[in-house]
């Protein structure tokens, strides 16, 4: 797998080097940073003085002991009122401008610094997520048009990482099956750490392209996003030979992008969008894997990674991953892309071990 611009190298995944599948699984909204909260204790004050004498001796001492288990209910009340507040102020993030209530009640799952600097870029596509992701469903582009009963794949991926052409050309054909049969929704984050290895900002500009179709022609997205990876057009990570903005507008013309799209990507209109997207989504813990290491290709399903070395091995090679993820999935082979026909495991279920 191609690691990060954090990590030294790049690391190609041993299919024959792992023996099980880990069933270990990562918390989905673990929090990386927490506002300090400096609360002072409320001193409550009893009074000594009396408001005025009993009508009857006979009923002092029980109207004392009224007054002060009420005090003592009101001392309560204060107490119990200040923790509440106490423990909100330090379990929930505050989010910043434009942050979505399920997010803001989450907090980022990655680096703080970095969740906020996406938020605040002011040109990006509207229907991205507020971590940088593209849903894309049967029902459209957008975390709002899931389909409510499908499990979720999340997919971390760089147009240039040469590990995520060779899982894309296995399962994008069968993604898009499951995506217009309703029985998936899959995330796109789309990462550009491998501009270093291009003349030309290669990951940054195909990232711009993508975010463009998820914009203005969502029902493309899926096919262009597997067109990325065709042989003959994904160019070689240690060996990079300039793709031309016309050669790309080509590539999406292919798949059915309009030409008047395809022939505005090279004004890079989410550029800078990109680069924050990036930036945040490899400082993010939910997509780490057991080891503690963010690369590409990476896949969650509902949440939780999933180990591509493992599912691969077990169904005999990376070539025969596409039956892992059916596995994974809890969907019979034959099943696929016929609608009706929904995953075991639905919207929360864990990915089923590949036997």
């Amino acid at each position: 797998m191609t690691k990060s611009q954090e990590q030294k190298g790049h690391e190609e995944p041993d299919q024959t080097e792992v023996d099980e599948v880990n069933a270990a699984s990562q918390a989905n909204s673990e929090e990386t940073a927490k506002p300090a909260v400096s609360a002072t204790a409320i001193d409550t004050e009893k009074s000594s003085d009396e408001a005025g004498q009993p009508a009857h001796r006979s009923r002092r001492l029980p109207l004392t002991l009224v007054v002060v288990a009420l005090v003592l209910v009101l001392v309560a009340g204060f107490y119990m009122l200040w923790t509440n507040h106490s423990g909100d102020d330090q379990s929930a993030q505050k989010p910043s401008s434009g942050t979505s209530t399920v997010q803001a009640n989450q907090g980022p799952s990655g680096d703080a610094k970095a969740y906020k600097a996406l938020q605040e870029v002011t040109v990006k596509p509207s229907v991205a997520d507020d971590q940088g992701g593209l849903t894309v469903s049967v029902k459209g582009v957008g975390s709002k048009k899931k389909v409510a009963d499908a499990p979720t794949l999340e997919i971390f991926i760089d147009p240039m990482c040469p590990w995520c052409g060779k899982v894309g050309r296995v399962i994008d054909p069968q993604l898009q099956r499951m995506i217009s049969a309703g029985q998936i929704n899959v995330t796109y984050n789309f990462l550009n750490f491998l501009d270093s290895a291009s003349s030309d900002q290669y990951s940054s500009r195909v990232d711009n392209a993508l975010a463009m179709v998820a914009q203005e022609d969502p029902d493309h997205l899926p096919a262009f996003a597997a067109a990325i990876f065709d042989t003959d057009f994904q160019p070689n990570e240690k060996s990079y030979q300039a793709v031309s903005d016309a050669r790309l507008a080509d590539q999406a013309v292919g798949v059915g992008v309009p030409r008047s799209l395809a022939d505005r990507f090279a004004q890079g209109t989410y550029r800078p969008w990109v680069d924050k997207v990036n930036a945040y989504a490899i400082t993010r813990k939910d997509a780490k894997d057991a080891k503690g290491e963010f690369s590409t290709p990476t896949i969650m399903i509902n949440g939780k990674v999933w180990d591509l070395t493992a599912a691969a091995k077990s169904q005999g090679g990376l070539e025969h991953l596409d039956r892992a993820l059916f596995k994974a999935l809890g969907l019979k082979s034959q099943d696929v892309g016929h609608q009706g026909k929904m995953p075991s495991i639905g919207a929360q279920g864990k990915a089923l071990k590949a036997e």
